[in-house]
């Protein structure tokens, strides 16, 4: 079995998955999309994979909020079969809407190991969509985020991307901290647009405790060579890094 097949997992209303498709072939994964449904059909071809990647978009039109039925699907039919896969040692990325059914679903941060949701993802201070890039500083307690040392700078597209916490829950949270978006010196402030949409502590993204599952607001697959960033010159560092450490992992660990 090829184990650098990786499966983007797509629903009604996502639109991301073809460019999220496209850099993981980049990096080296045979590459599948498959909606919802077709997993809920047969379960077990999740065990065929290595590396789950749930895409932007708004998944069921965000009637009931962003990335909620997605998750709800997951809880109520899937949870088991995804918790085998991360036990297995296995990856799952969520990319802003994904990342909204992460959450939604308990699957992150699952700071009590009882997948209960316990963070939320909430509507931007400006009330407003926002799309722009913004700069990241990264830690390096994620696969994903292993050996980035400078500042990444990304796109974001959302509505719905104020991470917030329970403040009695902040020694726990700190620790799943993998993103917080900065200044051009990588230093943290709070104010807008350094800090898009109000997260506390400037949280841009969070992994479970293996590192192996993370969350992300920006857009990584929306910048994966110089030709598509916003100004002239850049300091080497795109967004297929995050994919390329996943495929490293696999390769080193599986």
């Amino acid at each position: 079995m090829n184990k650098f097949k990786s499966l983007v997992l797509k629903a009604d209303g996502t639109n991301c998955e073809i460019e999220t498709n496209y850099v993981l072939k980049r990096s080296g994964f045979e590459s599948s999309i498959l909606h919802i449904n077709d997993i809920l059909k047969d379960k077990s071809i999740i065990d065929k994979f290595s590396f789950i990647i749930i895409p932007g978009g708004f998944s069921y039109g965000d009637y009931t909020g962003s990335g909620r039925i997605v998750a709800s699907i997951i809880r109520n039919q899937l949870i088991k079969e995804i918790g085998k896969f991360i036990d297995n040692g296995k990856l799952i990325l969520g990319i802003c809407n994904g990342f909204q059914v992460l959450i939604k679903s308990g699957i992150l941060p699952n700071l009590d190991s009882d997948n209960k949701q316990n963070v939320s993802l909430i509507f931007n201070n400006s009330h407003q969509y926002e799309d722009r890039w913004i700069r990241l500083k990264t830690y390096p307690n994620s696969v994903f985020t292993h050996g980035i040392d400078e500042i990444m700078e990304l796109p974001i597209a959302h509505a719905e991307g104020k991470f917030v916490y329970e403040h009695e829950d902040i020694s726990r949270i700190k620790n799943t901290i993998t993103m917080k978006y900065v200044d051009e010196h990588g230093e943290i402030d709070e104010n807008y647009p350094i800090n898009p949409n109000g997260s506390m502590d400037n949280i841009a993204a969070i992994s479970d405790k293996s590192g192996r599952v993370m969350g992300m607001m920006p857009h990584p697959e929306r910048f994966y060579r110089k030709e598509l960033y916003y100004k002239e010159n850049y300091n080497g560092i795109t967004g297929d890094i995050l994919f390329d450490n996943a495929y490293k992992y696999i390769k080193e660990e599986l």
